[in-house]
This record gives structure tokens, C-alpha cells and sequence, in this order.
């Protein structure tokens, strides 16, 4: 089995393997939400306003027109929530753009994709932007939407910063001289050096330890402080308090068939809508 690891899917793994196993091997979903078109939409439109030809900016107006374009509309409970969630996204970037438009520089990279052979497994990942500043130096810049500031010691135990160093040496043969997490909400960036090598073996050392537990199949649930957020918690048999293995087996399989009537009346639902909109009767009853 050919493994490949992002930095997102070892954090789901080092965290819980059980929710490793729902989402890239059993092929759950994780339904969309307005935190993730929320911070999807950032990314895209920061993606554009650097993605450019000239060393010159766009337009405040310009920049918030392709928010709007590229806006994503999943997940929201209602019109009115999601019209709240766009006008703190415009606020975000009205900031972001006052802060970043004088010292405005063409990136090197801006969504940079890499794929990298490790012992035994694929490391990928996307770069959010990498500049060259004036001096000649680099600095890798991950964009982050998170209400505030994690603890010191989490952001100094995170392998996302690290990975995307090795990704530039293996790119581009460059180490930069800083690792950023740019938080949009607070306008605030957190940076770090560079990992030395022996930091960067303690790197390598996590990332073979979850692809060599996924390859062996050891996929226990760990309860964490994040379950109650967790996607997968109606199927997580963990929370079956009995410890007994074929009711946690049951309970597993109750909610997956749950899940599956839901996802038939969806389908069930949109092929009716087709079938509508094929015989005209659809366009007829909506008015359009």
C-alpha cells in the first residue's frame, strides 16, 4: 500500500489513528462547515492578490471582488450566518491589505505543491507563499484562521513549519531563514528559525512512526479534548461505555448505515430534481 502523508493527515493520525481511518481509508467525509468556506475563501482570494505577473498590487476593491468570486457557500445554517461569516472575511482582508500593501513583493512560490519520496511513504503538501526578501533570505508563509494565538509550546511542537523547510531544500535546494504562521483574524504573524538537522531527524523520526502504524493497521481510538468537535464521533465506538468489542462493533455499524439512509435520501432527492429538470416540470414549479 503506497502511503502518502500531508501534514494534516500525520496531525490526524498522531491525534486520533481511529479518525485517520474514517477519513483516508474508510472514505468518510467530513461534512463541510462555515469555519472551513470561511478559511478556504481567504486562502483563494490571498492566492490571487500574490499570484500576479507585476510587483505591483491590486486594489483594495479588486482584492475584495474576488473574495466574492471565489467565495464558498457550504456548510452555513442560514443566509444570514453566512452574510455575517463574508463581512468578517472582508473585514480580515481590508486588514490584511492595509498591513501588507506598501512592502507588496512578488513571492517566489504562492500554493506551492510538493511531493517528496521518504523511507517507506510520500511526504506531501501545499506552501502558502514563500518570499525572498531584500537581503537575499527566505521565508515561508502559512496562512492560519484561528481566533487566536495557540500555546507557545504546541506552535513549537508543530510539524507543519518543518515539513515545508524540507520541502523547500528539496525544491528548491534553499533553507529559509524563517518559518512564519501568518493569523489573518488578529493581523499577527509568529515566527521561527529554521530547524537544525537534528531537530529535523526528531521530524522524521514522528513522520515514520504514523506512516509505519498505518501500514501496520493500528488504528485504536484515543480520546482527546477535541471530541465533542470531532466529524466522526457517531461512529466512533469509543463512546460506547460498555468496553464490550461486538457492541462497539454494533454501534459502529448502526451509525455507518445511519449515515447511508441519509446519504440515499440525498440521492434520492437529487435524482428526482433531474429528473424534474429534464422533463421541464422543475423549472416550471420554482420559477426561474
Amino acid at each position: 500500500m503506497e502511503i502518502r502523508l500531508s501534514y494534516t493527515a500525520v496531525s490526524t493520525y498522531e491525534r486520533c489513528p481511529l479518525a485517520y481511518r474514517f477519513q483516508y481509508l474508510d472514505g468518510l467525509e467530513v461534512p463541510p462547515s462555515p469555519y472551513l468556506s470561511f478559511g478556504r475563501s481567504l486562502h483563494s482570494a490571498l492566492e490571487w492578490f500574490y499570484g500576479r505577473d507585476v510587483p505591483e498590487p491590486p486594489s483594495l476593491q479588486e482584492l475584495l471582488g474576488r473574495l466574492e468570486s471565489c467565495w464558498e457557500s457550504e456548510g452555513f445554517a442560514d443566509e444570514e450566518e453566512e452574510r455575517s461569516f463574508f463581512r468578517h472575511a472582508r473585514e480580515v482582508l481590508e486588514s490584511f491589505y492595509h498591513r501588507n500593501r506598501d512592502h507588496f513583493r512578488l513571492p517566489v512560490a504562492v500554493e506551492q505543491r510538493f511531493e517528496i519520496p521518504m523511507d517507506g511513504y510520500l511526504l506531501t503538501g501545499v506552501i502558502d507563499r514563500v518570499d525572498r526578501h531584500p537581503d537575499g533570505s527566505y521565508e515561508v508563509i502559512d496562512y492560519k484562521t484561528n481566533r487566536r494565538l495557540p500555546e507557545l509550546r504546541r506552535l513549537r511542537e508543530d510539524l507543519q513549519l518543518p515539513i515545508y523547510q524540507m520541502a523547500c531544500r528539496e525544491l528548491w535546494g534553499i533553507t529559509p531563514s524563517k518559518l512564519t504562521f501568518y493569523y489573518l483574524l488578529i493581523n499577527q504573524k509568529f515566527s521561527t528559525s529554521p530547524r537544525d538537522e537534528d531537530s529535523l531527524v526528531g521530524v522524521r523520526e514522528r513522520l515514520t512512526r504514523a506512516a509505519e502504524g498505518i501500514r501496520s493497521g493500528r488504528f485504536p481510538p484515543k480520546p482527546n479534548h477535541l471530541c465533542p468537535w470531532c466529524p466522526f464521533a457517531d461512529v466512533c465506538p469509543s463512546r460506547v461505555k460498555s468496553g464490550g468489542l461486538r457492541e462497539e462493533l454494533e454501534s459502529r455499524r448502526r451509525a455507518l448505515l445511519l449515515r447511508r439512509r441519509k446519504l440515499d435520501l440525498m440521492i434520492e432527492e437529487l435524482e428526482n430534481q433531474l429528473r424534474e429538470m429534464e422533463s421541464g416540470s422543475w423549472t416550471q414549479k420554482d420559477g426561474v
